[in-house]
């Protein structure tokens, strides 16, 4: 859950420190995995059983990918810090987007007398070819600059820092509305990462086409945690059959 403190009277917004351990529990388990699965991959290549290899080595890719994934939401939840202060709005941010430099991270404050708008969008991306559904949420500046605040799912209330809440208590106090515009399409998150974020301007989504992704996603997670459970069953099948065959 998020955490609200206090510095003074300054509101601060952090990650709680339960989801940080259940992300580094979640890190250690899967790198144990990853390692695992690499180990067996050159074992069963090495003892002339290439069907059983290929196999541990897509799970190690696999494993490899969500651990990539972990480890982003993990950094992130190491270091973001909002803090609401009486003239202007201190953050700590990760670089979502661009060329990440070797500390990924942005260390601003913002004078509420220099915000021209809170603005917060959809956003559609693809983790290889799973559509998933967000809601940005950034600080325009009166020169033109904008800075993201974070990501929320679209269908759901983010358990860790309610970005919401922080634009709407931001908004107030610098007097300015929050304008919510419609969806659009970023194309894979990979991308995105190491280039940019489509222009605030960018054509945005029909109904349909958002209608068509929101439904896409569900059955393509469902797909996914179905594809997985199998190969792990199916590779620990293969591991324990071929072992009987050796020692038999």
């Amino acid at each position: 859950m998020a955490q609200a403190t206090a510095t003074g009277e300054v509101p601060a917004y952090t990650h709680g420190r339960g989801l940080r351990v259940i992300l580094s529990i979640g890190f250690f388990l899967f790198l144990l995995f990853a390692v695992n699965a690499g180990a067996g991959t050159v074992w069963l290549a090495t003892h002339n059983l290439p069907g059983t290899a290929a196999i541990f080595a897509v799970m190690f890719i696999l494993g490899l990918v969500i651990l990539l994934y972990i480890g982003i939401f993990l950094f992130a939840a190491s270091h973001t810090r909002l803090e609401l202060g009486e003239d202007g709005a201190r953050m700590v941010l990760p670089n979502w987007r661009g060329p990440m430099p070797l500390f990924p991270y942005t260390e601003i404050e913002i004078p509420y007398d220099q915000i021209a708008a809170v603005e917060t969008r959809g956003e559609i991306y693809r983790y290889l070819v799973m559509p998933t559904l967000m809601r940005s949420v950034s600080i325009l500046r009166k020169d033109g600059e904008r800075f993201t605040l974070g990501y929320i799912r679209e269908n759901t209330t983010d358990p860790a820092v309610p970005f919401n809440e922080v634009a709407e208590r931001i908004a107030e106090r610098a007097g300015v509305s929050i304008n919510k515009r419609g969806v659009v399409d970023c194309g894979n998150r990979f991308r995105v990462m190491v280039q940019d974020e489509p222009s605030w301007d960018s054509a945005e989504c029909t109904p349909v086409d958002v209608e068509k992704a929101r439904k896409r996603e569900k059955w393509l997670w469902m797909l996914a945690f179905a594809v997985f459970a199998v190969a792990v069953i199916a590779a620990i099948g293969f591991q324990i059959a071929e072992l009987y065959i050796l020692t038999g």
